[in-house]
Order: structure tokens, then C-alpha cells, then sequence
């Protein structure tokens, strides 16, 4: 039997149950707030990294020395293109959308606005997703990795301060020494990358391993030292504060947002954590990296004419025929560049 609907009979709609999972971009948002748009295919960047070297002493008939100033180097950069579209047909929009009345009298053209702005809308989600997944990517491993169609190659910032702990001296075994670890660090940090780190963002495992050591509990809970205090909340943008420590001086914190990988292994998609379980960034929140986006470049139908656009973000709709349809297309060439390298640190802890 069809399900049928007698229209005899009064009827309401409760509600529009849209389950998708929330957006967040704490890196992004955090780290790369030097925001900067472009009308070149390329972004390039003069590095100028300067030393810890003094004004030497003279004699005051000999006069002074020179200083030599310090070299700079250019690196060039060339954002990638991410470029999602969807495909509407005519018959979608004969069909009543979700949340629509059941005689809303709403016609094709109408529905077919409102599925525009729907689309849009899903197309720049996905496009922020990807741009937080780069940003964590040039953190955590210093490097990029575009992969998709007809694109295999990897973006390499230089990033030197990684660390990994092997045998026991791991978190969780029995030479651990984690404050002490932390401690030389941020002090490598500061020597190297003449950065102040403030917080230490942990994996899910890195956490329970720190938390979890007798050491660490055992300062913790010396009355007579105040080393820090435990004291987990959850913070906006998928973010947990979970305490801090006076020495070194630095909040801990973990970061919940996961991703769905559909490239490595598209036959078995696998949603992974943003920041790896085993790994501890040590950052300042005052880093100020650059977030670059290269120019969109694309065809006018009107003037068949190549146009360009300086912008984070491109939406552009156009018509193809035999079916008909129309095509919703996002164009955007974003590149998260940490141009401050060595001005934080990564550890493999377990």
C-alpha cells in the first residue's frame, strides 16, 4: 500500500532534523590571523632571521665595528586550488524541500533560490574544513600534502623542531620525566625561535600519559609548591582547557576535531583526529602566522573573457544544457603559510 496522504485529515510539521557535524577552526582561527588576499598566482615571502650577536667593546681612539647585517631569503609559494561544486537538475526543484510546507505554494524558481544559498553553504563548509585540516598539517608536521586529482606533491615549510622520545623515556614508562621535558622545550623554543610558547596542546593519548604519571600528580598535589592546578573545561571551538603549569609558564589544552580521510584509502574512509593521539605542540597564541589566498581565476560567460578575482572565496553559478542543469561551483586557492619557522615545537611523547 502507498503511503498516502488524506488531506482531509490536519497535519503539521514539528521540525527539520539536520544531523551534521559542527565546523572548527581553532587553528585556523588561533594561529594564522594574518589574513592576506592576493592577485597573483604565486605568494612569495622574504625570511629575515636575525642573531643574538652584542655591539663589541672598542678603544676610543680605534673607533667602532661593523655589524654586518643579516641575509634574507625569498621562498615562493603557490596555493593550491580547491574548487568543490554541486549539480542541481530541474526536477529538485518540482519536489518540496526539506522543512517546506506541504502547500506552501513555493515554485520551482523559488525553491531553486533557496537550494542555491543550501548549496553554497555546504560547498564553503567543506572548503573550511580543508583549510583547518592545512593549517593543523603545517603545524604539526611542518609540511602540506596536496593529494587529489591529478595533484600528488607536498608543500615543505622547513620545520626543524621536532622531537620524538624513544624507548622509556616515552610519557607513560618508567623514565619519563614530563615537566622537565616541557621545561627544556619552551626554552629551546625560545633560543632558536625567540618565541615565548604560552600553551601546550596535547593528543588524547600524550593527556592521559602527562596526567596520569606519578610525578606529575606528586607536584601537582605539593601544597607547599604551587607547580600548576588541574582544572578541565570545555572552551569553545572544539577546544578543552584542562589546567595550568607555572613552570614552565603554559596552559594545557587538547583539541577534539576529527576529519574524514577519503584519499588515503578510498575504498575505506577513516575519520582521524586533527592532531595526531601521540603528539604534543608546544605554541604561542600570539603567533600571527599568514593565511594566504591566491587569486581565483575563471571565464566571464558574458564577455567570454578571462577574469580575476582577488578573494578568499569564489561562488559561481552557470548553466549546461542536454540535461539541463545548473552547475554551483566554489573556487578558492588558500595556503596557511607558518612564516616564523623553528617559533614552535613538536614532540612524538608515546
Amino acid at each position: 500500500m502507498p503511503n498516502e496522504v488524506n488531506i482531509y485529515t490536519p497535519r503539521y510539521l514539528a521540525e527539520v532534523v539536520r544531523q551534521a557535524p559542527p565546523i572548527h577552526t581553532y587553528f585556523r582561527d588561533t594561529f594564522f590571523t594574518n589574513i592576506k588576499t592576493f592577485s597573483t598566482e604565486r605568494v612569495d615571502i622574504d625570511l629575515v632571521k636575525g642573531d643574538r650577536r652584542m655591539a663589541a667593546f672598542v678603544h676610543p681612539r680605534v673607533g667602532g665595528q661593523v655589524l654586518k647585517a643579516n641575509g634574507f631569503s625569498t621562498e615562493s609559494y603557490k596555493p593550491p586550488l580547491i574548487n568543490p561544486y554541486d549539480v542541481t537538475t530541474a526536477d529538485q526543484h518540482m519536489t518540496r524541500l526539506p522543512g517546506e510546507d506541504l502547500y506552501s505554494g513555493m515554485t520551482p524558481a523559488q525553491r531553486a533560490a533557496r537550494k542555491l544559498m543550501d548549496e553554497y553553504n555546504r560547498l564553503n563548509d567543506a572548503t573550511t574544513r580543508r583549510e583547518e585540516w592545512m593549517c593543523v598539517q603545517a603545524i604539526v608536521t611542518g609540511q602540506i600534502p596536496i593529494v587529489g586529482p591529478g595533484v600528488n606533491e607536498v608543500i615543505d615549510f622547513g620545520f626543524t623542531n621536532k622531537i620524538k622520545l624513544d624507548g622509556t623515556k616515552q610519557w607513560g614508562k618508567t623514565a619519563a620525566k614530563p615537566i622537565e621535558d616541557l621545561e627544556d622545550w619552551t626554552e629551546k623554543v625560545l633560543t632558536g625561535g625567540f618565541t615565548n610558547v604560552d600553551r601546550v596542546i596535547m593528543g588524547k593519548a600524550a593527556l592521559r600519559a602527562f596526567v596520569n604519571d606519578e610525578k606529575v600528580q606528586k607536584l601537582l598535589d605539593n601544597r607547599r609548591i604551587n607547580i600548576g592546578g588541574y582544572d578541565p573545561r570545555d572552551l569553545p571551538n572544539g577546544v578543552k582547557y584542562y589546567g595550568h603549569l607555572t613552570s614552565p609558564n603554559i596552559d594545557l589544552y587538547t583539541y577534539g576535531e576529527v576529519y574524514l580521510d577519503d584519499w588515503t584509502d578510498p575504498e575505506t574512509p577513516a575519520v582521524k583526529p586533527l592532531v595526531p593521539e601521540n603528539v604534543v605542540i608546544l605554541i604561542s597564541g600570539q603567533s600571527n602566522f599568514m593565511l594566504a589566498y591566491g587569486a581565483c581565476t575563471y571565464i566571464e560567460d558574458g564577455t567570454q573573457q578571462w577574469v580575476t578575482a582577488e578573494t578568499s572565496r569564489l561562488l559561481r553559478s552557470y548553466v549546461e544544457h542536454h540535461p539541463d542543469r545548473r552547475m554551483v561551483e566554489l573556487q578558492a586557492h588558500p595556503l596557511p603559510i607558518p612564516d616564523k619557522v623553528d617559533s614552535w615545537l613538536v614532540a612524538e611523547v608515546c
